[in-house]
């Protein structure tokens, strides 16, 4: 009611608007404030097509209003009539402010605003002439209506940008639209139980500094200030608003009679409420989704031949060769059950993003491996599994130990379901061909595409098991086992010896070098206890009680080791420069080409891609050209700043690397297995 009465009085003053005298330049100057018309090209283009903007500009401390003003307060309000040879579109408002006054709120603009307009013109031979009427108010301490008649003539010719095209540009930027040239997106929107309440949840690539919510609704309910909650780091806003009706009543809203507004400054976000951010997506039509399918099945079954994958191969040999001699029966529930054990791990991991996404926290693929203890736990039990395949021991071990050591070679059904559960551990830290597509895709969306989009990564991966279960005669005519397999287990002990020392490399780019080196101590005081205990049954009580105490240590020690916190980022090599998204914004900004490498110590796809294309000479020289600027964001330890990043490129997992340029604004996203070539084309093409 109060909102109802302030505006009834300041329509009653509009009869006694100060009249508009003409200045020069265009302006039209009214006592406190000046008003024109400007547009964006000097002539009428040949299309028909031009983008103007009527300006405001307000003397010191005055301010005008948004389209949904507040608790007091009416719109600025254009009225076109008059105009000859165009078609005016609709009125774009940029994000507006928010002024308290004690428990009054209004929203609206300060100082100087542009609202921008697209014309189309029926005739663009002949000139197009624009007569408005621009209807606003004024308020400091006392408020005054202003009336203001502005008009601009184009005529045709040649058309080029005209000294304020800039200045519509800018403000264009500033109209809210669905986030995502302001780096926002959103999360969810919904009217909470009870409907007098909405709540907001919206991400941003880089952290928010004065964020705003605005919501308008049915003229008969008011909304109230927004109770604002940032994540840590700035990077995720959660909002929620009440709502009344004018006579202070609980409000009923309806989903389809709200309107969202998020502002930050002067970017923002406009949308409807949906409930789930995903419903705001087009649909994806059936042919494509299935066809994302296809691609998540390539994407698994080419990651059997990454090289974070390579050290599964050779539980996989031997779990074939282990299958001589056996029932085709045997071997087929064998190679089921390892399949089993891949898929069930990608529902794990699906239903774990789909929960995490659900609590507000940002996911991406293979971030597991910047977890110390994830670390720590996958070395000790390929530890331990090498030297079960050395033959080290043959006594009784915690059944933890147990399990774990005889992964690839126990004859039971849960031995080879735990051989496909490790190989999914160790190949998420690889984003093979196809892989970024789908995974891209599936965090973006919601549950059922993200349980249907890793389902198929899991087949894709288990395929080769599934391949074998269908003809088991793969497996069963190897020769039966015997004497010749212990040298093949010691070759095969030898391999995941190997992957220890990378999880060793890896552990130390996470948390330090310290960490790996008690790391590496304590595997190695569990081969020794091992070594001295093998053989003698009298000792084994002694030897099990010492490696399980040896064991938990390890599990132990990031907690001790890696109190500090991660090391700063490592020093980057070549011309590379660290990644911010402030930085890289800047560059593109000022015309440069920015090539963008996002990388991980344990991503060893990452590895190769450096070896094979970015130490090529070629590809150094380009880089270190002038005009081009190679920045690197190294995502070996958690860092949400570099997430939002990916997430707003529609990507979840590394490698990553994209071009920006005068060429290619949005950037061009290169393949997850580099090439010279590609990098080359990239960086021409970036250019313009």
């Amino acid at each position: 009611m109060r909102r109802l009465m302030l505006t009834a009085f300041m329509a009653a003053l509009l009869h006694t608007a100060p009249q508009a005298s003409l200045a020069e330049e265009g302006w039209t100057e009214l006592d406190l404030s000046k008003t024109r018309i400007v547009a964006a090209q000097t002539a009428l283009p040949a299309d028909g097509a031009i983008r103007i903007g009527v300006d405001i500009a307000l003397d010191d401390g005055w301010k005008t209003y948004w389209r949904s003003p507040g608790d007091a307060g009416y719109p600025v309000t254009v009225d076109w009539s008059g105009s000859r040879n165009a078609e005016v579109g609709e009125m774009q408002w940029p994000a507006p402010y928010r002024f308290s006054l004690f428990d009054l709120d209004t929203l609206g603009y300060g100082e100087r605003v542009l609202f921008p307009f697209d014309v189309t013109v029926p005739d663009p031979s002949r000139p197009t002439h624009l007569n408005a009427t621009v209807d606003y108010l004024l308020c400091k301490e006392v408020c005054i209506p202003q009336v203001a008649q502005v008009s601009l003539t184009l005529e045709p010719g040649v058309s080029v940008a005209s000294t304020e095209a800039q200045l519509i540009d800018l403000y264009s930027s500033q109209v809210p639209g669905d986030g995502s040239r302001a780096g926002l997106d959103l999360r969810t929107a919904a009217i909470e139980p009870g409907g007098s309440r909405v709540s907001v949840e919206v991400a941003s690539i880089f952290p928010f500094t004065s964020p705003d919510v605005i919501i308008e609704g049915p003229e008969d309910v008011t909304f109230g200030r927004p109770e604002i909650a940032l994540r840590e780091d700035g990077l995720v806003l959660t909002a929620s608003v009440p709502a009344e009706t004018l006579e202070g009543g609980a409000a009923r809203l309806s989903a389809e009679d709200i309107t969202i507004t998020v502002v930050d400054g002067a970017r923002g976000l406009e949308t409807g409420i949906n409930g789930n951010p995903a419903a705001s997506r087009a649909p994806v039509p059936t042919t494509a989704f299935l066809g994302l399918l296809g691609t998540a099945f390539v994407g698994g079954l080419i990651l059997n031949l990454m090289p974070c994958v390579l050290p599964v191969l050779s539980i996989k040999l031997l779990s074939v060769v282990s299958q001589g001699g056996q029932s085709p029966t045997r071997v087929r529930l064998s190679f089921l059950a390892s399949a089993f054990g891949i898929v069930a791990s990608f529902w794990l991991l699906a239903f774990g993003a789909i929960a995490l996404g659900a609590l507000g926290v940002a996911v991406g693929w293979g971030i597991q491996f910047q977890n110390p203890y994830f670390l720590v736990l996958m070395a000790s039990v390929v530890m331990i599994f090498a030297y079960n395949l050395f033959g080290m021991f043959e006594i009784p071990l915690p059944q933890w130990m147990s399990v774990a050591a005889q992964t690839g070679n126990s004859d039971s059904l849960r031995g080879h379901f735990l051989t496909g559960v490790f190989a999914t551990l160790l190949a998420t830290p690889c984003s093979a061909p196809f892989v970024g597509t789908a995974v891209g895709f599936a965090l973006s969306s919601g549950a059922p595409e993200i349980l249907a989009i890793f389902t198929a990564l899991g087949l894709g991966l288990a395929a080769p098991f599934l391949l074998v279960s269908i003809f088991p005669k793969m497996a069963t005519s190897m020769p039966k086992p015997g004497k010749w397999m212990l040298q093949l287990k010691k070759l095969l002990g030898l391999a995941l010896a190997a992957t220890v020392v990378w999880l060793l490399f890896v552990i130390a780019g996470v948390s330090g070098k310290v960490l790996a080196l008690v790391v590496a101590t304590g595997l190695l005081g569990i081969g020794a206890v091992l070594w001295t205990g093998r053989g003698d049954a009298n000792r084994s009580a002694f030897v099990g009680t010492a490696t399980a105490a040896l064991s938990l240590a390890l599990m132990a020690s990031p907690a001790i080791f890696s109190a500090g916190g991660a090391f700063a980022p490592q020093a980057v090599t070549t011309n590379f420069a660290n990644f911010s998204v402030a930085e890289h914004d800047r560059l593109v900004a000022a015309g440069d080409v920015v090539f963008v490498d996002v990388t991980a110590d344990w991503c060893i796809t990452c590895q190769v891609n450096k070896r094979l294309a970015l130490s090529d000479g070629n590809v150094r020289a380009a880089l270190e050209a002038e005009g081009i600027t190679p920045l690197r964001a190294d995502w070996t330890q958690r860092d949400d700043a570099i997430l939002s990043f990916l997430t707003s490129q529609g990507r979840y997992g590394i490698p990553f690397n994209a071009v920006y340029g005068p060429g290619a604004p949005d950037g061009i996203v290169l393949p997850e297995l580099l090439t010279p070539g590609a990098v080359l084309n990239a960086l021409q093409e970036a250019r313009g």
